[in-house]
């Protein structure tokens, strides 16, 4: 879901193994996202506002902001949850891989995805080695490879967020690149190829509409 955070993904994941049960024999990806990213259902829905530093699309006040983010806060709550993951797929016994848009080794800061200026930035170095052998468990970034540490490197991007982008998020084709990086064993056919190549021209071209274009039979 559009927005979501890691918790999120953790919730999304448990309902998966309640509802259809996880067993040894099964493969899981999962792909987590920065910290600075709050999920609330309320209203029959989830709310899912994005990067919570960022003003654009974000319903939260700016006196919440400075009053209740904290940056080592997320990454604690994070940490935690990932760590949880890991155990439970660890008990279950099933192939598993982690992966992450940003480097969770590095501030959503570092990573130019803003900051609380309220907030006093301390040492997390703790956090992050309590956490180590979750941490290299996560496969490179799409920040450091795609975008090779640097957002303004992908078409699109330095153009002050082209229509055709709307954001830092990778197009399908470059779904296409980071999975052919980072997980090279892991064989997409031909037909999957095409099927993202085109979805990236359907929304270049605007035409998209947020539909999904018809899915092929062989996924991978």
């Amino acid at each position: 879901m559009c927005g979501s955070g890691n918790s999120l993904i953790f919730y999304s994941l448990i309902e998966c193994h309640q509802r259809n049960g996880i067993t040894e024999n099964d493969d899981v990806y999962i792909m987590w996202t920065n910290t600075s990213r709050e999920d609330r259902y309320v209203d029959d829905r989830w709310l899912t506002l994005g990067n919570i530093y960022w003003n654009d699309g974000n319903e939260l006040p700016r006196e919440y902001l400075k009053k209740f983010t904290c940056e080592r806060g997320y990454l604690i709550r994070d940490l935690a949850t990932i760590t949880s993951v890991k155990h439970l797929l660890d008990h279950i016994g099933c192939q598993y891989k982690f992966m992450s848009m940003v480097p969770l080794t590095q501030t959503n800061q570092d990573s130019e995805l803003g900051e609380n200026p309220a907030d006093s930035l301390g040492p997390d170095s703790d956090v992050r080695q309590l956490y180590s052998s979750t941490l290299d468990t996560i496969l490179p970034s799409v920040y450091e490879t795609v975008f090779n540490n640097n957002w303004a490197s992908r078409p699109g991007i330095p153009d002050s967020f082209d229509a055709a982008r709307r954001d830092f998020h990778p197009t399908p084709t470059e779904h296409v690149m980071y999975l052919e990086t980072v997980l090279p064993d892991v064989e997409l056919t031909n037909n999957t190829k095409n099927w993202m190549y085109q979805a990236t021209e359907l929304a270049t071209q605007d035409q998209l509409n947020w539909q999904e274009p018809n899915l092929p039979r062989e996924r991978f």
